[in-house]
């Protein structure tokens, strides 16, 4: 619900800030009015019940009165595309997305998605903690001064600053003191003040990426930009010369909107032909016409090794299906020929598949039985994998957020081996992923280091922190980490990101064995994510929130974090903040790691937006809060941080490069003059470039155009494929394993699985079968459904959904099969409750003869609204029903949460409206 709903006093919510009166004011120029109404500024109908809504502030822009700003979208989706607003008098007027040349498929606009498109609607909305906060009982001291059981269920009182840095600061003192830093848990990215005080725990989960991220390394792949599989297929230009595309549980028109199915429309136009494998038949693959390979939530391996079978068994008929010169080549392991040196196992993934060693050919009847595909898919399937076609098998990482799903990523890379689909024109298999959708390959236009020598923490982020959490064992599994902080229990595995070149947890390399834990938490902080909401099992985190002395949340929203939190820290957005030194104290939104110090574009451009508006209200930067809590704990700024905020921002343009038209060498972008430097009041040299820094900071990005014929083409795997001696992979063998050894010693040296893995990819037990009482005798448990949460073109996670408009646009449904549906006796628009034990939930029923039965899709990230008497969450938030039991079994780190077991039935109760016309969720201040 946001400030554009005529029905929210505006008085109410802009005392304290004159700028941002004049903002919303002027956004509520815009749209309060109905059509042919008479809003506010607005002109009347013209007769023919056409309101042209032209507003008073038409006239600011036509005249030129303000400018056009590159603002930042920090949502986590990957897009990065370019949104402008139009600024007058330092009020937001207007927003568009790119618009600066005409359209072309050599030099595209960067257009934005819907969620960037109401993203104003974000920024100015209603639910923005306008100050610090503290709930209205919590007192410090610990045990009953925290009132813990009023937690989310009373109202706030306003405090000052120092009030609430002095609270934050006395309690972390004093749980640090009594209890030792085992007892401080940071569900955030930063709050590097709890370094400098001997550490802290934190969650370890691979919530993106599944089993997808722990064995690309080993195998001979790569972790791209610290995604896992990413930079290795081709860049966009080359999508029109695959004979065949297939999208493997990829929907990028929601995941990845913006540029990348403009991309791919374009190779469909050009004669390519898509294939989609998974459970829906979703809409990317509608707009390509692609053919549907169906198949169960979470059984892909099934399905793959019958592909691998039927590859086998056409080859020997046939012929001219495998690549032999390939396998040999460029991988080891399929067969007994190409086994690696380091093999400790007398077996091959060829003879696997054909029954050898368990008794049970991985043919087609074998796997349809579990993933549910048609035995012609199967076979079709396995011939447009032949070497002669041309083939991209791009994925997402959604089919490895299962149980059982371990050596997906393994055999998903034997299937295109098994055709030779890599280093060439048209032929690739990579993640296709956030910014990698669709545009593969290096940097052409790259940022510069925020630190100059940082290190590099998270998802390849630059850090200018300067102490590091040097806490041993500090690591949480993500997937129980509420379980863990009810039980005082936990055992670390350490962090899945973290290790030599193969990626960690490897005895020779240090890295220590798993260790348990008792513990007290006693403190949780959090910065701008929204764990609470986001995170499996919701009802047993509530219960973990209520146990704390103190719940501190820095974010420049109300989330349902902020609810049950005790003291709100009000951080403003990437919008806000002051390049103008005539206009007050210079400040960017640098440090949060889901803004500006991301920095992810695709590759053919970067971002560098630049600030909009002054901070609204009392809001400040998360870097002076930090500084300022580590000043009431006797330390220095430069304790905290290498560079200010304004050297990091200064530090990324300058530091900026673009590639040059030898495709090979990069040269400086930005020219920067001692000018520049001295009204930054920042370090730095002049230095010659492609743009001058003001023209690049009105223009907001920089772009390389694109030709066919350029030196920029980018084909993954390519350099190994020319010449595999001079370029070998980083795998043990140097080149791509079927057989992988170091995998393998890995996952069982963790001594979490059921039994030891197998070098080569093998068959695991899926949610599916899970989902019966008595596999055997086909009987269905209580909980039959397999609900899987897809990623929604309305928000990115759990960011951007407050949103009137995309609310509007984009509903909140529970997608169930028309014979599902059938079934239960349930049509679309009637109001759903979806069960399991850990939790209740409604949503509205969407019928639909594009889903597989036995599963229902629930996209993920809405807001809770919980009804205290019921139980029932009335937002539907599927973490409701995913807990602890969703672990992997193989990878205790991996959220395999689309495992999640429920069912559902049509609701007896009174029915749900639609989200959108919700009361927002706000924070109640106490008189």
């Amino acid at each position: 619900m946001s400030l554009l709903d005529g029905s929210i006093r505006r008085r109410d919510f802009l005392k304290g800030s004159a700028a941002a009166t004049a903002a919303v004011a002027a956004m509520g120029l815009m749209g309060c009015a109905p059509n042919g109404g008479s809003g506010e500024g607005s002109k009347q109908s013209d007769g023919n019940g056409m309101n042209p809504h032209v507003v008073e502030s038409d006239t600011a822009i036509l005249e030129e009165n303000g400018e056009w700003v590159t603002v930042d979208c920090w949502g986590n989706c990957g897009g990065r595309c370019i949104n402008r607003v139009f600024v007058s008098d330092g009020v937001v007027l207007r927003q568009k997305t790119h618009d600066d040349f005409e359209d072309s498929v050599e030099t595209p606009q960067q257009r934005s998605c819907p969620r960037g498109h109401q993203i104003r609607q974000h920024v100015f909305n209603v639910n923005r903690v306008k100050y610090p906060m503290k709930r209205k009982s919590w007192q410090p001291g610990g045990g009953e001064n925290a009132h813990g059981e009023l937690r989310g269920e009373e109202g706030w009182v306003r405090i000052s600053w120092d009030e609430a840095l002095d609270y934050v600061a006395q309690e972390l003192k004093r749980v640090y003191d009594e209890y030792g830093p085992r007892s401080v848990v940071c569900m955030g990215t930063d709050w590097p003040v709890l370094n400098l005080l001997g550490g802290r725990l934190q969650w370890n989960g691979t919530e993106s990426y599944g089993n997808w991220y722990n064995a690309p390394i080993r195998m001979g792949g790569n972790i791209g930009g610290g995604l896992p599989d990413c930079m290795l297929s081709n860049d966009r230009l080359d999508l029109q010369n695959a004979d065949t595309i297939v999208f493997y549980g990829m929907n990028p028109t929601w995941h990845s909107a913006g540029n990348p199915m403009y991309y791919y429309r374009l190779a469909k136009e050009a004669g390519t032909e898509f294939v989609y494998v998974g459970p829906e038949y979703n809409v990317s693959a509608g707009v390509l016409e692609a053919r549907w390979i169906r198949v169960r939530p979470g059984t892909d391996t099934a399905f793959l090794l019958a592909v691998a079978y039927e590859m086998i068994r056409l080859d020997g008929e046939s012929g001219d299906i495998i690549d032999w010169d390939f396998l040999h080549t460029y991988a080891v392991g399929f067969d007994a020929e190409s086994m690696p040196e380091e093999a400790e196992l007398d077996e091959n993934f060829q003879a696997y598949v054909l029954g050898e060693y368990d008794g049970t050919p991985k043919t087609p009847e074998w796997a349809a039985e579990i993933c549910g595909t048609p035995l012609e898919d199967i076979t079709w399937y396995a011939q447009e994998m032949q070497k002669s076609k041309n083939v991209m098998l791009l994925h997402n990482y959604a089919p490895s957020r299962y149980r059982g799903s371990i050596d997906l990523p393994q055999l998903f890379l034997t299937i295109a081996c098994m055709g030779g689909h890599l280093g060439r024109s048209g032929n690739a298999v990579a993640a296709t992923f956030s910014i990698e959708s669709a545009n593969s390959g290096t940097k052409l236009v790259k940022l510069g280091d925020p630190a100059v020598g940082g290190v590099k923490i998270g998802a390849g982020v630059t850090s200018v922190v300067v102490a590091k959490n040097t806490l041993e064992y500090s690591q949480l599994p993500k997937p129980t980490i509420w379980k863990d902080m009810d039980e005082g229990h936990y055992t670390c595995y350490g962090d899945y990101r973290n290790g030599s070149p193969d990626n960690g947890w490897v005895k020779e390399d240090g890295f220590l064995p798993s260790k348990e834990f008792d513990f007290d938490p006693k403190i949780i902080v959090n910065d701008y994510h929204n764990p609470l909401q986001a995170t499996e099992d919701i009802n047993r985190g509530i219960k973990v929130f209520k146990k704390m002395d103190m719940v501190v949340n820095i974010e420049y929203r109300y989330t349902l974090t902020s609810q049950y939190s005790d003291i709100l820290l009000p951080c403003f957005t990437a919008w806000e903040g002051n390049l103008d030194p005539d206009q007050g104290d210079l400040q960017v939104a640098t440090n949060g790691i889901m803004r500006l110090s991301r920095a992810q574009c695709n590759r053919d451009y970067a971002l560098f937006p630049r600030p909009a508006v002054q901070p609204l209200f009392e809001t400040m930067n998360e870097s002076w809060i930090y500084i300022e809590l580590a000043k009431r704990l006797g330390f220095e700024a430069s304790d905290v941080y290498g560079v200010s905020d304004m050297q990091a921002y200064f530090n990324k343009i300058a530091g900026a490069q673009v590639m040059d038209e030898d495709g090979t060498t990069y040269k400086t972008l930005v020219t920067i003059e001692q000018e520049d430097i001295d009204a930054w009041g920042v370090e730095g040299e002049p230095q010659q470039g492609e743009i001058s820094l003001k023209e690049l900071l009105k223009q907001g990005y920089y772009q390389v155009p694109r030709t066919a014929d350029d030196n920029h083409s980018f084909f993954g795997y390519k350099d190994f494929i020319d010449d595999p001696e001079e370029n070998p992979r980083s795998s043990a063998s140097g080149k791509l394993e079927i057989y992988c050894q170091s995998k393998a010693d890995a996952i069982n040296w963790l001594g979490f699985g059921p039994e030891q893995l197998k070098p080569y990819p093998t068959y695991h037990t899926t949610t599916y079968e899970d989902s019966f009482a008595d596999w055997e005798a086909r009987e269905k448990g209580t909980h039959p459904f397999i609900m899987y949460q897809p990623h929604y073109l309305r928000r990115a996670h759990t960011c951007f959904d407050e949103g009137a408009w995309i609310r509007e646009a984009w509903p909140n449904p529970l997608f169930i099969s028309v014979e599902d549906a059938k079934e239960k006796g349930i049509a679309t628009g009637d109001t759903v409750l979806v069960h399991n034990d850990a939790g209740k939930m409604l949503r509205i029923a969407s019928v639909t003869n594009t889903l597989m039965p036995g599963c229902v899709a629930a996209p993920h990230g809405p807001r809770s609204y919980i009804d205290l008497e019921t139980g029932i969450d009335l937002g539907g938030n599927e973490n409701m029903l995913v807990d602890h039991k969703t672990q992997d079994e193989f990878f205790p780190q991996c959220d395999a949460y689309n495992s999640c077991l429920v069912d559902f039935e049509k609701y007896d109760g009174e029915p749900l409206a639609l989200d959108c016309m919700f009361e927002p969720a706000l924070w109640i201040e106490e008189e």
